[in-house]
């Protein structure tokens, strides 16, 4: 994949993790709640691949 598509692909990454945690704008969150929710996104994301 040539770098201009890499950057499009991890500024949508990080625009739909953003989406995700502003949801609920009041919580607070752990680290280890946002590797989890990372972590879901991550798997969600692979299994759409395979």
């Amino acid at each position: 994949m040539p770098d201009r598509e890499v950057l499009i692909v991890q500024k949508a990454t990080l625009y739909d993790l953003l989406r995700i945690l502003e949801q609920t704008p009041d919580k607070m969150y752990t680290v280890k709640e946002i590797n989890d929710i990372f972590d879901s996104y991550i798997s969600a994301e692979s299994r759409k691949i395979r």
